[in-house]
């Protein structure tokens, strides 16, 4: 029974979730209409809203683990060790959702936690690159100068440093101080979820001992399910960290990129980026727009300029070279 409301549940926050990208299409259209718009999108109404994805998940985690020492675990103890039994198992069910606590309760740093004073060190730690970040852009809720690297969050009211996006399994801003605890929440779920089911898997298909048991097939179902999307999740936040960009930066990154492929992209002689106007030929640019989408002046420049068309010529500054200087420009504060 319980399986089957598990199962229901998962399936209508997933189509619930998918329904902003999928809003023309049905049945997403009717989840989209009747519930994201009057409920979710206006971040300011229905607070409580945000506390329904965290418990949701704890209690998929919680009915898992009940349903392993209840249901399970009597029927393959004799197949596990006990390192299994005495430090895996309790160290994973453990840490899991330990590290999503701390993701939770650990605000990242902002703006107003720095201070004036605080800022001639944020320009040494993140450099603006003049191309998708540029000085002089001011946070029109926060009043204060924006940062590099910096986003200003609707939920959390205040510009966080290094943001990465708002998850709403953890109801709480992604950004520099609380990195290392979301990736490792990330990583154990992943690695938790996939021993479960492949250890299961394992066991029922090589023991014939086992009695085939609609429990079993459950929790390997949930498990190898989870198991899957928390991976993805994963893999995606550590190929972000690979190229040296935030979630936040990629949509940034898109729309230089974009420029490139449709042959608007000019480097001054001064090491300046520019976008061409769209009704300026490309040999004889008459005006010229920042690559700063908070700046709508236009501008002229000198002959030597340099039409930009392979990615490679694009540098991204915040990109230390190796995977692993870059989890560490992440993590550390």
């Amino acid at each position: 029974m319980w399986f089957q409301v598990i199962c229901l549940v998962v399936l209508q926050v997933t189509l619930l979730l998918l329904s902003p990208f999928l809003k023309n299409r049905w049945p997403f259209s009717v989840y989209y209409r009747r519930l994201y718009v009057p409920y979710l999108k206006d971040v300011n109404s229905y607070k409580w809203k945000y506390h329904v994805v965290p418990g949701f998940y704890f209690s998929i985690y919680l009915y898992l683990v009940y349903c392993y020492y209840a249901k399970v675990e009597y029927l393959i103890v004799n197949h596990l060790n006990l390192f299994e039994r005495g430090i895996l198992l309790p160290l994973l069910i453990v840490l899991t959702p330990s590290f999503g606590i701390l993701t939770m309760v650990t605000k990242p740093i902002n703006i107003h936690g720095n201070g004036i004073s605080q800022h001639d060190k944020l320009k040494n730690k993140f450099p603006f690159d003049n191309i998708i970040y540029h000085s002089g852009n001011v946070c029109s809720t926060c009043n204060i100068e924006k940062p590099a690297r910096s986003k200003h969050c609707n939920i959390c009211g205040t510009c966080i440093l290094l943001q990465d996006h708002h998850c709403i399994w953890v109801n709480n801003c992604i950004g520099l101080g609380n990195y290392k605890y979301f990736f490792m929440f990330l990583l154990l779920n992943t690695i938790s979820l996939s021993y479960a089911f492949l250890r299961l898997l394992h066991i029922t298909l090589s023991k014939p001992d086992v009695p085939k048991s609609k429990n079993i097939l459950a929790l390997c179902i949930l498990t190898g399910s989870f198991s899957v999307i928390c991976g993805v999740f994963f893999y995606l936040q550590m190929k972000q960290v690979n190229n040296g960009m935030t979630t936040n930066e990629t949509d940034k990154w898109y729309a230089v990129q974009e420029l490139m492929r449709e042959g608007k992209l000019i480097k001054s002689e001064d090491n300046n980026w520019f976008a061409l106007s769209t009704e300026d030929a490309p040999d004889s640019p008459s005006q010229v727009y920042s690559t700063n989408f908070y700046d709508n002046k236009t501008y002229k420049i000198s002959n030597d300029y340099h039409i930009v068309k392979d990615a490679s010529e694009i540098p991204n500054v915040y990109d230390r070279g190796t995977f692993l200087d870059n989890l560490k420009g992440f993590c550390n504060e």
